[in-house]
Order: structure tokens, then sequence, then C-alpha cells
């Protein structure tokens, strides 16, 4: 089942700037992880950001499936429904002020929350669930404003895991992580994609990464998008934009 489908995508920042991406066509199935790849300013976070919803793409779809039901701009959908099903997760985010660890991951369930806020027990369990599946629970009652950039990463990403959304955008995901815990998230969002029906684009600069533990590669070059089979990309020339001098 596609989660999510690009049709003649254009992509840009308003009709007086050249666009970055002229035609896009793909799409994202449940339990599939996608890396994103591409030069730096090819396009990859706008193109993400077009995704979510931030930005209104030049021409074209991108249909969200909700229980069967395409939307082809996840605006029409409300905010908390928005919520449920979608989340774009960039490691640049401003850090909150006074937030700890496990307040912060707990904002992941306000979509499903009542009037006040009011959290379940099974609510906690989820967060609990998601600060162990990031290994963060041993600073849980820490400040996010004073970890590291690889300990703030991995709580942003375990606020969207307790988010329980379908379609999850990732922008960079392990530009702050050591190799060993890069290496642990890329086999964590195959997982998570594939034990819980999940789709996921992961933007990223590693091909090791792309293609040991995703399943498809997209590629935007030069404002186009080829995507093909992680185990075919080098015969299909989709990393040649790398020896580029």
């Amino acid at each position: 089942m596609n989660l999510l489908e690009c049709k003649s995508l254009k992509v840009g920042y308003g009709c007086e700037k050249p666009a970055l991406i002229e035609c896009a066509n793909f799409d994202l199935a449940a339990g599939e992880v996608v890396a994103l790849m591409g030069e730096n300013g090819c396009g990859k976070s706008t193109l993400l950001k077009t995704l979510a919803g931030f930005i209104e793409p030049l021409s074209g779809q991108a249909l969200l499936n909700v229980d069967g039901v395409s939307f082809k701009n996840v605006r029409e959908l409300g905010l908390r429904q928005v919520a449920r099903n979608l989340a774009l997760v960039r490691m640049s985010n401003v850090a909150p002020a006074r937030f700890t660890v496990r307040e912060f991951v707990g904002l992941g369930r306000m979509p499903y929350s009542g009037f006040l806020d009011g959290r379940s027990a099974d609510d906690e369990r989820i967060v609990e669930s998601a600060m162990s599946l990031l290994d963060v629970l041993h600073f849980a009652e820490r400040p996010v404003a004073e970890l590291s950039d690889g300990e703030r990463s991995r709580v942003y990403l375990a606020e969207a895991v307790a988010q329980q959304v379908r379609v999850l955008l990732l922008d960079e995901p392990n530009a702050f992580l050591d190799i060993p815990r890069s290496h642990a998230l890329f086999n964590m969002l195959r997982n998570l994609a594939e034990s819980k029906g999940m789709g996921i684009i992961v933007s990223t600069h590693s091909m090791e990464y792309a293609e040991k533990y995703c399943h498809r590669i997209m590629v935007v070059d030069d404002g186009n998008v080829r995507v093909g089979r992680a185990h075919e990309a080098r015969e299909m020339g989709l990393f040649d934009w790398t020896e580029r001098k």
C-alpha cells in the first residue's frame, strides 16, 4: 500500500526563482525506508518540507493516503490528523528552553490526548518505549537544551516515534551521530518501517547506510529525481553525482 504518492511534483520557492526540482514522480510504500540523496543545495530539504505541507508545490501533486482516502495536500487534513499521520524531523530545530527529555518526547502523544492534554497509562507506556528505543532513558530528566547535538538528535527522533505516524520524513538524522549510533539508527529505522508498516524517507549523505539499510534510493540531481532499488543503485548510476569534480 502506498502511503505517499508524488505526481509531476515541481518544488521551489516561487515563480520568480528557478525550481529546485522540476519533476518528481515517486511513491512511498508502507514498510519501506527510502534514502534521499544529492548534493548540498539540490532541494532535498525543500522536497521534505513540501511533502510535509510547510511549502506549497509549484505544480503537481503530493498525495497523502489516510485510511484509503487520498489528500492532495496535507493541509486538507486538520492539524491533529496530520500529526497522527506524518512528521518531519529536522535536526537543526532549536532546542526547547525548559523541557526535559521526558516532557519533550511526551509531546508526541498530544495528537491523541483529550481535553487539557490528559494522557493515559498507554500514552506513558508509548513514551517510555520510544525513549528506550532511542537510548535516551538514562537522561530522561535532563533539559533538552543542555544535551549534546548527538543526544538531542536521538530525543527528536524519540518524539517522532512516540507520535506513531505512518509517514516519517527525516532530514539528515545522523548528522551529529557517531558511526556506531548511525548504524544503530538506520537499523532501527528499517525495523521500525517493517514492523509497524511505516513509510520513511531519510535524507543522508552516506552511501554505505543507504545501500545497507534502505530499501530504495532516491537521488535529486540537476532538478530531476531518480529512484531505484538500493542493491541496484550503483548499476543504475545513481551515485554518479558523487564523482564529479
